[in-house]
Parts: structure tokens; C-alpha cells; sequence
């Protein structure tokens, strides 16, 4: 991973988390107007998607950090298990908030497909490191955190729309599929290069 992107992927990350978080010390209607509507009938699940979600994304660079794996592989897998949790919690937290939303069919399918997958890739890297395929394993963490990701490129794509004039519903049509999908085809890409180039070798 080249050095630019491994600062901004820290940064960005770490950044997004923690900046996610400021629901814990302000009302959601103030903070997240746009998730405010879930309170009502989904409080629950809305508590577990803006608390895990950011979980989740605090602890990817860190599953990614060699040297934490190398130095402290103890520490690297209780973070595992502790970043798993949070998906598992934050994907089906995520799906129990569908029937609440606002957006258009595309665009509840891109953020169901995303659940979904982000919890299977995760439980799937999990039962490779099981099985003892540890280099399956990094790859499929890999996409779990291509997955976790979304969080900052879904904002990404965001800001320039909601400049543009868009409400936040009508950048989900974009976003719901965008934020994922985008992340997913850059990592295959990189892995298939590095397969490439560690085969050269």
C-alpha cells in the first residue's frame, strides 16, 4: 500500500469514526437529521448502527497494521474478534432499520447488499483464519475493510452532491452502491497486482 494512501486511509478512518460519534454527546435530531426518524420505532437498532458502524471502522487500520500482527498477534486477535462483533452487530443493525427507510428501492438494495456482504466476508475471512489459510484470511479481511470503508467514501461522494444542491435521500441513489462498490473493484485490483508481482518475484 503506498504510503499517501496508507496516512490517508489512518486518517480518514480514525476520522470518521470519532467524528460519528459526536451522537453520544448531542441529540440525534441535531447531529444526524437524517437518522433522527428512526427513533421512534427503531431506537435499538438505531443506537447499535451509530455506535458499531464507527467501531468498526476505529478498529480496521489497525487489523490491517503488520507491525501489530507481527509484534502483538495476541492483540490482533482479540481487535479481531472485537471488530467482528461490531460488524455482526452493525450489519443486522442496519438491516433492522430498512423498513424505516426513506430512500428508493435501488437505492435500499445497494445498503442492504452492503450489510450483507460486510458481515459475510467478515464471517468467511474468520472461518479462513480457522481453517488455517492464513493468506485466504488477509484477503478476506481485506474486503471486509474495503466494506467498513464505505463509511468514508459514502461521505466522500456526499459532500460534493449535498454542494450541489442534493438532500441527503437523493445522494443514496448514488451512494447506496457507489460507496461499496468503488472500494471493492480498488482492491481487487491491487491484490490481483500484488498477486502479480509476488509471483515475478
Amino acid at each position: 500500500m503506498p504510503r499517501s494512501f496508507a496516512w490517508f486511509f489512518w486518517i480518514s478512518a480514525l476520522g470518521v469514526a470519532l467524528v460519528s460519534w459526536r451522537v453520544l454527546l448531542a441529540p440525534v435530531e441535531w447531529v444526524m437529521p437524517a437518522m433522527a426518524h428512526y427513533l421512534a420505532d427503531f431506537p435499538l437498532s438505531l443506537a447499535a448502527h451509530v455506535f458499531l458502524g464507527p467501531l468498526a471502522l476505529l478498529l480496521a487500520p489497525f487489523q490491517l497494521w503488520q507491525g501489530l500482527r507481527r509484534r502483538r498477534p495476541g492483540l490482533h486477535r482479540w481487535l479481531g474478534r472485537l471488530y467482528a462483533l461490531a460488524i455482526l452487530g452493525g450489519g443486522l443493525a442496519s438491516l433492522a432499520l430498512m423498513p424505516g427507510f426513506q430512500g428508493s428501492a435501488f437505492a435500499a438494495s445497494g445498503f442492504v447488499a452492503l450489510a450483507v456482504l460486510w458481515i459475510g466476508t467478515t464471517l468467511w475471512g474468520i472461518g479462513r483464519a480457522r481453517a488455517g489459510d492464513l493468506a485466504a484470511h488477509r484477503r478476506w479481511m481485506q474486503r471486509s475493510v474495503a466494506l467498513t470503508f464505505a463509511a468514508v467514501t459514502l461521505r466522500l461522494i456526499m459532500a460534493p452532491l449535498m454542494a450541489a444542491g442534493w438532500s441527503v435521500t437523493e445522494t443514496y441513489e448514488i451512494t447506496a452502491w457507489g460507496s461499496w462498490l468503488i472500494n471493492l473493484a480498488v482492491l481487487e485490483v491491487w491484490q490481483q497486482r500484488r498477486s502479480a508481482a509476488l509471483r515475478r518475484a
